[in-house]
Order: structure tokens, then C-alpha cells, then sequence
């Protein structure tokens, strides 16, 4: 199934009522947690991509490649099989 992206506003709306539930206890699912756990995820490898796409057009200085290095480091530990209250635990085998 091909479906579209949510605008960012829907995607905030969401992330805040992911939030609630969770401040309130009843993310008895882990939708909230699962929502914002993918967010985080995510918001990390369009960083790397970033950080990517700079280093095939233009090379990289050292600090920047160090850079691109925690975030991989980080992506590995996100994991989609984290445990529950920390987002960035598991394996992804990078």
C-alpha cells in the first residue's frame, strides 16, 4: 500500500497526542511510544543522509565524517526492538 506522507502538522498533532497518552498511562499498545521511537529514528537518517549526499558530491573533512559516524553508531542503537522506555537500544546490523 502506497500511502502519502502526513504534512508536518498532522505529523506534530500526532507526536503530541502519541505524548499524552503516554504522560497519562494509556499507551496500553505502545502506539505513542512506538510513533515517537520511529520518529526519533527516522529524524536521525535523514541526517545521515544529509551528511551522505554531502560526502558523495563534495568529500569530507574529519570532524564531518566523525559526525557521520556517531550517527551511525546511533541508528544501530535505536533498534526496532529497543526496549520499551529507551528508544535507543537494540541492533539494527548496520
Amino acid at each position: 500500500m502506497n500511502l502519502p506522507c502526513p504534512t508536518v502538522e498532522q505529523l506534530e498533532r500526532a507526536l503530541s497526542v502519541a505524548r499524552a497518552l503516554r504522560e497519562a498511562g494509556r499507551d496500553d499498545d505502545q502506539l505513542g511510544w512506538a510513533l515517537e521511537c520511529l520518529h526519533h529514528r527516522c529524524a536521525d537518517l535523514e541526517a545521515l543522509l544529509v551528511l551522505v549526499d554531502r560526502y558523495l558530491r563534495f568529500g569530507m573533512p574529519e570532524h564531518e565524517l566523525a559526525q557521520m559516524r556517531r550517527l551511525a553508531d546511533r541508528l544501530r542503537e535505536h533498534g526496532a526492538g529497543g526496549a520499551r522506555g529507551d528508544c535507543r537500544e537494540g541492533d539494527l546490523g548496520l
